[in-house]
């Protein structure tokens, strides 16, 4: 009898262990140690400041710059990620050949990889370009409201649910 509720425990606690590495698996990534993108931040960011921007009091030419910059960002984007997988077809092409030029592709790899680096430190400038656009006021009612939304987020249960699975 005893050996049978043993048997029962162990399987039991498998099973919850189980179901809470799958889980844990299956969100990972969606909490709070989730890793955004550069491009994600600038995007967020800017479609944030656009939700609000009566609460922020944005002038028309506040939003005109929000939006020209988004717009430039978005056309940089698209040209930059269209290089970046051109080299890297480039690259899988040089990998094809029998005897393969490893500094044919080290030269591809490099170009393929500054492109990358270009791409995250205009990123970082469109960020940056943001914050200027905003007055000190502005900003600081922005991380107002910032604040105000990810408290109403945990309160409403995401974060709670997320911790409760």
């Amino acid at each position: 009898m005893r050996g049978r509720i043993a048997l029962i425990i162990l399987v039991v606690s498998a099973l919850v262990i189980v179901g809470v590495v799958v889980d844990a698996y299956a969100y990972h990534g969606k909490g709070k140690g989730c890793k955004m993108s550069m491009e994600d931040k600038f995007y967020k960011k800017a479609g944030f400041i656009m939700m609000n921007e009566t609460e922020l009091g944005l002038s028309p030419d506040q939003v005109k710059k929000i939006k020209d910059l988004k717009m430039d960002t978005k056309k940089s984007l698209i040209k930059t990620d269209a290089e970046i997988d051109l080299l890297a077809l480039e690259i899988k092409g040089e990998m094809y050949e029998d005897t393969i030029n490893t500094d044919a592709t080290d030269k591809l790899i490099d170009k393929k990889y500054d492109l990358k680096k270009e791409k995250t430190k205009m990123l970082v400038g469109a960020c940056a370009s943001i914050k200027t656009i905003l007055t000190k006021q502005q900003r600081d009612k922005m991380k107002e409201l910032m604040k105000k939304e990810k408290k109403e987020k945990y309160m409403s249960g995401g974060m709670m649910m997320g911790q409760m699975r």
